[in-house]
């Protein structure tokens, strides 16, 4: 996205408090926007730690059923305590469960290359820092996006969306839309506040 505001804000926002909740209280809907909004993130830290692609969704299904089944014990504790963190655990997790699953089939890897794969697994199983992974994230912020959409009038979302993705200018909005410039900024940022509350940060 060519929006500063939101490029810059993305890595760090984490899981909206409101969401969470829903996600304990075992709303469906809410847990379907939960997964599709992250599939993304967990494919790509997959992919970051070395899962072979035929492997990745069910590393996915793994990781999903340990958020279900420990979200209601999820808090926020501390200032740099993020959902985000505690779901790159999970990944974590299960990607190491299935490295050493693969390790013990007959047609596992031998010799070196086992060795060798081994003898990674410590260099990120304690890794707590989240990697990065900016088309992931903006895939996440489009996904975020798509999700609150229906809560703007239709010419607040196009406002925001000329402005914050198309980077275009306010006094060029403004005239295509039949807005004040001043309008087409509150509309800005009346959707990245919405954003950034689903989200959090």
């Amino acid at each position: 996205m060519a929006s500063q505001d939101l490029s810059k804000s993305k890595s760090r926002w984490s899981t909206s408090i409101g969401l969470l909740d829903g996600l304990k209280e075992g709303d469906e809907t809410g847990w379907s926007k939960f997964v599709h909004l992250y599939t993304p993130l967990v494919v790509a830290w997959c992919r970051k730690l070395g899962v072979h692609d035929a492997d990745i969704a069910d590393v996915c299904q793994e990781v999903f059923r340990g958020v279900h089944s420990g979200i209601a014990k999820f808090c926020y504790e501390g200032s740099h305590a993020t959902f985000r963190g505690w779901l790159w655990v999970i990944t974590r997790r299960a990607v190491g469960r299935c490295i050493e699953h693969s390790l013990r089939q007959p047609s596992a890897l031998g010799g070196t290359d086992a060795a060798m794969m081994i003898s990674q697994l410590p260099d990120w199983i304690n890794d707590d820092a989240i990697p990065e992974n900016p088309l992931a994230e903006s895939l996440v912020l489009s996904r975020a996006a798509e999700l609150i959409r229906d809560d703007f009038e239709e010419h607040t979302w196009r406002a925001f969306w000329m402005t914050a993705v198309e980077d275009r200018k306010a006094c060029d909005i403004a005239a295509e839309l039949g807005m004040t410039e001043g309008a087409v900024r509150q509309a800005k940022f009346r959707v990245l506040a919405r954003l950034k509350e689903f989200l959090g940060n």
